[in-house]
């Protein structure tokens, strides 16, 4: 009988039932089971729940099988520039296990996107679809409880159904972007889940990031410069309306923004405002440290990532260190990646590393 160890179960997320923007419930769930998975019926894993970034689902932004068939896209010529070796997929773990590099472990990465289409209706490439607009991982009056949702419905699911050391000292919350947000933010409120976390790139935008100018290389390099500034403007502004949809629909923080002659924010509804800080992890890091404490972390950032996100990591590690929570840290420079994206490609390679650390952690 053939066995599989990449899967992709549906769950039924009872968290998000009746969410006020209609999101659906069931929820893909993508797991992938280690080499001997099958062979060694009474062995449990530790596990590692990877959350992805925005516009991701279980279908784009995660860790799949064959990578580079997934960016079969790109043009050859720029697929050839990356290096594969340290591109994260499926095999390239099987690879890492098999050599004594890291110990067998579950990963199990769940949809972390609102169902909601962008602002702009942007056509998906992995999907064939519109692109959609991503959770944050956060409970939401607005938009639902998606930290619940990870915490409960997703880790209990993963226990029932697969072979886990069941408890905190062997699980361990990874994000990207978003996720490394999302899992900031989750640590700050419930630490009781997972005793290791790494944030790769979190996407802890403040207000005074509203006016970043986003350009990614790879689309000025496929597109020309128009083109990338343009998609830019695109997905930056649909981030912040997805955020003030989360942060503050009753109350739109973008709509109340006036800006000064040269363009840059100068005032904004200070209700709003405040409901905006109050997702700020600096700010819930200063409520919540003593949960940050309890959790072995890592957090890094490419040094010129070009949604702005180097200069909120540097502010949050000095949140940190000021507050006394452990942690790794780094703000480092890829110069492969800056060719592409420092952004997507700068987490792309951090993965394996993330991964080596909080298995140092859980295993």
């Amino acid at each position: 009988m053939k066995v599989e160890r990449y899967k992709s179960d549906t769950i039924q997320a009872s968290h998000l039932e009746g969410n006020p923007l209609g999101s659906p419930g069931n929820r893909e769930l993508n797991v992938y089971l280690p080499p001997g998975y099958y062979e060694s019926p009474d062995k449990k894993y530790p596990v590692v729940y990877l959350l992805h970034g925005y516009a991701g689902n279980p279908k784009n932004l995660t860790i799949v099988a064959n990578q580079r068939q997934k960016m079969g896209w790109l043009p050859p010529e720029i697929l050839n520039e990356a290096d594969w070796q340290r591109i994260c997929d499926y095999a390239k773990l099987d690879e890492l296990i098999n050599r004594g590099e890291i110990p067998p472990f579950i990963l199990a990465q769940p949809d972390g996107s609102l169902h909601l289409p962008d602002k702009d209706g942007t056509y998906d490439i992995y999907t064939g679809g519109t692109r959609t607009k991503g959770s944050f991982y956060v409970n939401s009056k607005h938009t639902g409880k998606y930290a619940s949702y990870i915490l409960d419905d997703v880790v209990n699911y993963v226990d029932r159904h697969y072979r886990t050391r069941a408890d905190r000292k062997h699980r361990a919350l990874m994000g990207a972007s978003m996720g490394g947000y999302g899992t900031l933010n989750i640590l700050c409120h419930h630490p009781e889940k997972f005793s290791a976390a790494a944030a790769l790139s979190p996407a802890n935008f403040t207000l005074d990031q509203l006016d970043w100018k986003l350009v990614i290389p790879l689309q000025e390099r496929l597109l020309g410069s128009a083109e990338a500034e343009k998609g830019g403007r695109q997905l930056y502004d649909d981030i912040l309306d997805t955020q003030d949809i989360i942060f503050s629909k009753d109350r739109p923080l973008l709509l109340t923004v006036v800006r000064g002659a040269d363009g840059s924010a100068v005032s904004m509804d200070s209700v709003a405002a405040e409901a905006w800080k109050s997702y700020d992890i600096n700010g819930l890091a200063e409520k919540q440290a003593g949960n940050l404490k309890t959790v072995s972390l890592l957090m890094n950032c490419e040094s010129s990532d070009e949604f702005g996100l180097a200069g909120a990591t540097e502010k949050l590690h000095a949140t940190f260190r000021r507050l006394d929570i452990p942690h790794e840290y780094e703000i480092y420079d890829d110069e492969q990646a800056k060719t592409f994206s420092p952004h997507i490609f700068g987490i792309a390679y951090q993965l394996i590393p993330a991964f080596k650390f909080v298995l140092g952690k859980i295993a």
